[in-house]
């Protein structure tokens, strides 16, 4: 899988997911005169191009648009992100208070889900058999970054 992603500083981008991520740079050089670096991460190609009027992403207060990573412990992920100089926009100790502000102003809960494909259910998400906690942080350019620690049950690999 690649993911092309337009940016304002392709070195700068490579530089936050190499110290941050861990990622290793494979390529750097131009396309259409413009620079590119292409990284490697979770088995995923980044190609992050250049683009001098690039305007970064929109602030979104919802996290719409956004890069997800599963991580096995979301609170040691989040440590040493934090003591590399990560920012995060999100951690999982405002979930409550964010759902219950979210969910003031709407007629449902902010969070709903209407399918589940088996072998899980709606009753086995209501009873924990599936658990995600979340962290976000901001990279360069305003770029989201979401880190993912979920539980399923034995048998189910969704993520």
């Amino acid at each position: 899988m690649e993911v092309s992603l337009a940016c304002s500083d392709a070195e700068q981008m490579a530089d936050f997911f190499e110290r941050m991520l861990g990622a290793t740079t494979v390529l750097r050089g131009s396309i259409g005169g413009e620079p590119y670096v292409r990284v490697v991460l979770c088995g995923v190609t980044f190609v992050f191009r250049q683009d001098p009027s690039w305007p970064g992403s929109p602030d979104d207060p919802r996290f719409r648009n956004h890069l997800g990573f599963k991580v096995d412990d979301l609170a040691a992920a989040v440590a040493e992100l934090e003591q590399r100089g990560a920012q995060f926009v999100f951690k999982p100790d405002a979930t409550p208070a964010w759902d219950r502000a979210a969910e003031a102003d709407a007629d449902e809960p902010f969070v709903r889900t209407t399918f589940v494909a088996p072998p899980l259910t709606l009753e086995s998400l209501a009873d924990g058999g599936y658990h995600h906690e979340v962290a976000i942080l901001r990279g360069p350019d305003g770029l989201l970054i979401e880190l993912n620690e979920v539980r399923l049950p034995a048998g189910v690999d969704w993520y």
